[in-house]
């Protein structure tokens, strides 16, 4: 299974397959390559916060999660890391105040993607 931004944007370079972050069409995997909705929310930090160090600890970046009514969108932020511009993205976590740190859902991740929030 894909996600939908995989599904829509497929293959578009020469090298290795893209093997998407949300296999089971709910919930992140570390074991992903250039899945096109995290690749987007990497983007996304950009214009929020992040950092990159490609010699000690890779990149991090943050995304806020805008507040949601709809029931199964989590609350507080997208954290995530990355080596380099490569394609897999090793961690990403949402953490939320004293909440206990949870996977991204792609639920979440869509939300996101959808409501682009201007804030950073």
């Amino acid at each position: 299974m894909k996600c939908k931004e995989c599904k829509k944007r497929g293959k578009d370079w020469q090298g290795a397959d893209p093997q998407c972050a949300f296999p089971d069409g709910r919930l992140y995997s570390q074991d992903n390559w250039n899945c096109a909705t995290i690749n987007k929310l990497r983007d996304m930090a950009e214009d929020f916060w992040s950092h990159r160090d490609d010699m000690r600890c890779a990149s991090i970046g943050i995304v806020p999660i805008p507040e949601a009514e709809e029931e199964g969108i989590q609350q507080g932020y997208i954290v995530m890391t990355w080596y380099k511009d490569r394609g897999a993205t090793g961690q990403i976590r949402v953490m939320w105040d004293d909440h206990e740190v949870q996977k991204l859902l792609l639920k979440t991740a869509e939300f996101v993607l959808k409501h682009n929030v201007e804030e950073g």
